[in-house]
């Protein structure tokens, strides 16, 4: 019993978080709708873990910005060496500035591998 906890005490000591870049673009698609590109890829020389992708946007307007909306989260997926996964998200917007924030985390432990906020501000 106690060989078994002392494993996998060992083997969640190894672990390490996937590696992950990211790049995310702005785009319209006609007057009042806006498309968000987010490009994930594994820079690993092995596969992930499962990963959970959240984007939430906040939108400026008259009075300032709006509370932040998640548009893009899809079930968790894993990539392969070197893999890279392309999502896009289309919502409603006449807002002239944009703030994205991507979030990147590990489905089994929640952990938070890679967050980063975007402005399609000039």
């Amino acid at each position: 019993m106690k060989f078994g906890l002392v494993a996998c005490l060992l083997l969640a000591g190894c672990a390490h978080p996937a590696k992950v870049s990211t790049s995310l673009t702005f785009g319209t698609l006609s007057p009042g709708m806006a498309t968000i590109t987010v490009r994930v890829k594994n820079t690993d020389v092995r596969a992930t873990t499962p990963l959970l992708i959240d984007i939430s946007i906040e939108q400026k307007g008259g009075a300032g910005w709006t509370k932040p909306e998640s548009i893009l989260h899809p079930a968790g997926f894993v990539l392969k060496k070197q893999e890279e996964q392309i999502l896009r998200a289309t919502f409603k917007s006449t807002a002239t500035l944009l703030r994205a924030t991507l979030t990147v985390k590990e489905q089994e432990s929640g952990r938070v591998i890679h967050k980063e906020t975007y402005s399609n501000a000039t």
